[in-house]
């Protein structure tokens, strides 16, 4: 590895020497770099210092490079030809839709709303490459720092942009097998006797579920317990027994029956980003997919408002390209 604290000419002197060198003089540095004569001249002195050489001959007209001088501003020039290109080339790949992007996303979220768009995303954009981080496996987490995150908890450090792109109203869902064979609860005092499958998140996010909800969920016979909401709906599927769902599982999972009970409150989806990942012309791409999957006026079961799924309009697949054949909709069913 190498040791950076051998460093014995300072960069920012490098490029103090390289001006006066174009130059030739001290005060038209100064002038080009926007500093006091008097900060140049102590750079130069404080480089020669370090090198333990003259750079320059001074002279009533200016300077001129010593033999040495000449040495070190050739490789001074080739660093700043290097980091022309450089600049150049970060520039280019910062202004292309191109390149790994990392989401961290909650499974259920990941697993059922942004995968089955991302077919079509992924085609009309080849040179993006996507890293979907579910927080599974927190002793092995995939590689690199989330460029963006989908959260039901509002950012809450200086530099997060956080923006508001869905609300997931919750509501009771079953099978219709569980319902044939064990009957439809009425109300939710009635659920208290129906095995349920528990997400823990609805006990322990206080803030978005509201003391009622988390009262009901403690009384709840507790049948399965998960931190996945991939576990909660396919135990719901497969006849388990109750278990709380956001309405839109009913346009990927259309065999789901929500209950005839009060729904739950709403929890508030995030897209959030650092402020300087925004600038990127890949993470723009990425984040205006996403809105473009939660835009409530295509899916108005992410409106503020509650939607009731009998009010869902057919069930539109994702978009695909013009060669490609279309899946046929389905129509969500419920209680």
């Amino acid at each position: 590895m190498t040791d950076v604290a051998r460093r014995r000419a300072d960069w920012s002197h490098l490029r103090v020497f390289f001006a006066v060198a174009e130059t030739g003089g001290f005060n038209a540095a100064a002038r080009a770099l926007r500093l006091n004569p008097s900060t140049v001249t102590r750079t130069i002195d404080e480089l020669e210092r370090q090198l333990n050489v003259s750079l320059f001959t001074r002279g009533p007209r200016g300077v001129t490079l010593t033999q040495s001088g000449l040495m070190a501003y050739q490789r001074v020039r080739t660093m700043e030809q290097t980091a022309e290109a450089l600049e150049l080339e970060v520039a280019n790949a910062e202004s292309l839709p191109e390149g790994r992007v990392k989401l961290a996303s909650p499974d259920g979220l990941a697993g059922y709303f942004v995968s089955p768009h991302m077919p079509a995303f992924l085609r009309a954009n080849p040179a993006i490459d996507l890293v979907i981080d579910c927080g599974l496996w927190p002793d092995r987490p995939l590689e690199g720092e989330a460029d963006l995150t989908l959260t039901f908890s509002e950012p809450a450090y200086a530099d997060a942009v956080g923006i508001t792109i869905a609300y997931m109203h919750y509501a009771l869902f079953a099978s219709r097998e569980y319902l044939d064979l064990y009957g439809s609860p009425n109300s939710t005092t009635d659920v208290l006797s129906h095995p349920y499958i528990h997400h823990i998140a609805q006990t322990h996010q206080k803030e978005i579920w509201g003391e009622r909800a988390i009262a009901f969920q403690t009384l709840t016979k507790k049948r399965v317990e998960t931190n996945s909401s991939a576990v909660v709906v396919q135990a719901v599927k497969q006849g388990v027994g109750i278990g709380a769902l956001p309405t839109a599982i009913l346009t990927v999972e259309p065999s789901l029956v929500m209950l005839d009970v009060n729904p739950l409150p709403a929890a508030k989806l995030w897209l959030v980003h650092h402020r300087d990942v925004g600038q990127s012309a890949r993470i723009r791409t990425v984040v205006d997919w996403l809105k473009s999957i939660f835009e409530p006026s295509r899916a108005p079961w992410y409106r503020r408002e509650f939607v009731h799924p009998r009010d869902f309009p057919a069930a539109e697949p994702p978009a695909l390209p013009a060669s490609a054949p279309e899946a046929p909709a389905r129509k969500p069913r419920s209680a």
